[in-house]
């Protein structure tokens, strides 16, 4: 087990928790080389975004007059639940391997950008209050067709309650997954039913934590099913394939390069205490800024369309101060093929840990 311990300020005057006082290489590129992990990396520090939310609010008083909602964003969501469905009523009449391609290269692009704008409405960051962005959060969820929306508002909050602390954080992976996923094809099938593997971990934390289950969840299961009933009667049998196939390779099936979003977001590919990653690229174009994470965690308030900023004001202590990804593809080739990368690869902390 590999324990580190920083200061509450954190390292390097509080800048950057890291174990040597110097912060983690800038920039981007491959994993370091460093032998396999059979435990994660253990700080006994507070969150770095607590730091550097106070570092930069202190230095940059301007960010903390971002708006905290951007209503325009439901414009989107009505956009590209209509495309899903209208692609769907397209490929009605067309042979498997036409929708799954189109389902590969167009579905799942859209299905995953839906997705981005259900963590957005997740933080109530579309609408004022929590009512209107339940609404559009069902509505978002609908071409998914299973109906899981709910949930992960649900879980997705008790991820940032809990950052990084195993047994409290959903998106830590269990120990039991690295015991039998670890190997190169045990990482393949994990990853290709990453959909199947997040919704039997969320199994595990109601046990731990307060329950889903809740009268939005109840709309959520009732909204898809009957979306589900009348949109087959319109796009029939092949374009719910459509729909369903896009919905799962959204999150990785078929070695879909978006599902490597869950491991570049959170997985250690340095030997740092960094524990979140930002992707900066294309991804950000074509999912509503959603590789912005690192800002995203430190200013949870602010909404896709202003992280750009955020970042351009802070520079140092993102893009000049901290790794960050630039392809997916990168993320989940290194994932599949380095023996190093494991389900350990994150920086963790114990639950409830205020050191």
């Amino acid at each position: 087990m590999r324990n580190i311990k920083t200061s509450k300020d954190g390292a390097d005057g509080g800048k950057y928790p890291s174990k040597s006082g110097v912060p983690p290489l800038a920039g981007h590129g491959p994993m370091e080389n460093y032998e396999p992990k059979d435990e994660y990396i253990r700080v006994e520090s507070v969150q770095q975004h607590w730091i550097r939310r106070k570092l930069i609010s202190q230095k940059y008083p301007e960010v903390l007059e971002f708006p905290t909602n951007h209503s325009p964003t439901a414009i989107w969501v009505l956009v590209l639940v209509a495309s899903l469905v209208i692609t769907a009523k397209l490929l009605e009449n067309s042979s498997i391997w036409v929708i799954l391609l189109v389902a590969y290269v167009f579905g799942a692009t859209v299905s995953h950008a839906l997705w981005v704008l259900i963590h957005e409405l997740t933080h109530d960051l579309v609408w004022e209050g929590s009512f209107m962005n339940s609404v559009f959060l069902l509505i978002a969820d609908l071409p998914h067709i299973i109906p899981a929306g709910i949930s992960f508002r649900h879980f997705h909050r008790l991820h940032h309650s809990f950052l990084n602390e195993t047994y409290s954080d959903p998106d830590v992976p269990l120990p039991i997954e690295n015991q039998y996923f670890k190997s190169k094809i045990g990482k393949l099938v994990w990853f290709c039913m990453y959909s199947v593997v997040i919704g039997l971990r969320s199994f595990y934390y109601p046990l731990k934590n307060q329950s889903p289950f809740s009268i939005w969840m109840v709309a959520n299961y009732i909204c898809n099913i009957t979306f589900s009933y009348v949109v087959a009667q319109w796009v029939g049998f092949y374009g719910m394939v459509y729909l369903v196939m896009s919905s799962l390779m959204s999150v990785g099936f078929f070695l879909h390069p978006l599902g490597a979003r869950w491991i570049a977001e959170h997985f250690a590919v340095t030997q740092s205490e960094q524990e979140t990653y930002s992707t900066y690229g294309i991804i950000n174009t074509i999912g509503f800024n959603i590789g912005y994470h690192n800002e995203h965690h430190d200013f949870v308030r602010v909404p896709y369309v202003y992280l750009p900023r955020l970042t351009e004001i802070a520079q140092e202590f993102y893009k000049k101060g901290l790794r960050y990804h630039t392809s997916y593809w990168r993320v989940l080739y290194e994932f599949l093929n380095q023996e190093n990368f494991t389900f350990n690869s994150r920086v963790v902390r114990y639950p409830k840990s205020q050191n």
